[in-house]
């Protein structure tokens, strides 16, 4: 695998000068509001064709200018001590603000506060949500925009946004293309779920629950074993989440994203069963199959199976 598609740097923040590239190739004015040291730190991360950019620090700014010269920038507040504004609307946690190339962002920050951008082409990104109906349409990406998730929704997406990024970060070896390619799309779903939460959804073509459930099966099972996210079918079968999550619920009983997940999970089990565990990361395989956060696969795992990984391995 390409190196230069999986890349973590931390950059020290000792001044507001240091947060002037908060996005890769950024030069955003920062204005400090209160006296005081600040500080913090800028981690830049390089996922397959995504640039993702953690941005703490510890002190009252402002901050204008463009956050990327070409691509369209998703951002959210993670967590601030403050009030924080972004063109002078009010911006909770959880929050999804739609940053189009070249466009000025505008944004205070009444305290300390904690916030994360991705930046991606248009044209990949509505390739990627494919049939998502206006999600799909470049003009959605063209305009700025600051859209109010549902807190509840909000608060799920935040929790398990920073699981991610936390094992991001702790991923010292470079995933296989196939992982890079799914965690992209998970990173992108999330915003996508604010962005759906906080948007009118329109309508989109019929399938009967039963067709949909095996249409989704057979495009996973003729993927061979490589994880297949969400976004990926949707775009595939030419069907919103919405419909895919009916169907499911109506056919199965349960969600597709608790399906596909169970899936996934079986996939694992297999791995492990297969091999030694003297010569298998329990992790690196869960990372693979689209779980980089340990702890949060190591619950599905026993949830699912009434036994951790460890014990499916010492099972043989």
């Amino acid at each position: 695998m390409d190196d230069k598609t999986w890349s973590v740097e931390v950059v020290p923040v000792h001044g507001p000068e240091d947060l002037r590239e908060i996005t890769r190739g950024s030069a955003v004015e920062i204005v400090q509001l209160k006296p005081g040291r600040l500080q913090g730190s800028i981690t830049h991360f390089g996922i397959g064709n995504l640039g993702i950019s953690l941005g703490r620090f510890s002190s009252e700014i402002r901050s204008r200018g463009p956050l990327h010269q070409e691509r369209v920038v998703l951002g959210t507040v993670l967590d601030s001590a403050g009030p924080v504004t972004q063109w002078w609307k009010d911006v909770r946690p959880g929050d999804v603000g739609v940053f189009p190339a070249l466009q000025e962002a505008d944004a205070i920050h009444a305290g300390s506060a904690a916030h994360l951008l991705v930046s991606i082409s248009v044209p990949e990104l509505s390739s990627m949500l494919g049939e998502e109906e206006h999600l799909a349409d470049p003009a959605f990406w063209n305009t700025k925009r600051v859209c109010k998730t549902d807190p509840l929704i909000g608060a799920e997406i935040l929790q398990q946004l920073m699981g991610t990024i936390s094992s991001i970060e702790h991923k010292f070896i470079a995933p296989s293309d196939q992982a890079v390619d799914f965690l992209q799309r998970s990173i992108i779903e999330f915003f996508v779920m604010g962005l759906t939460s906080a948007t009118p959804q329109a309508s989109t073509r019929s399938y009967t629950g039963a067709r949909l459930v095996k249409e989704t099966e057979d495009y996973i099972d003729a993927a061979d074993g490589r994880p297949v996210h969400i976004s990926e079918l949707c775009s595939a079968l030419k069907v919103s989440r919405r419909s895919l999550h009916r169907a499911f619920a109506d056919t199965l009983g349960m969600g597709h994203a608790a399906y596909l997940r169970s899936r996934r999970l079986s996939a694992i089990r297999s791995v492990l069963k297969r091999h030694d565990p003297e010569t298998i990361s329990i992790g690196d395989v869960a990372f693979e199959y689209g779980f980089p956060e340990t702890g949060r696969f190591a619950a599905y795992y026993r949830a699912h199976f009434g036994e951790t990984p460890s014990e499916t391995c010492r099972s043989k």
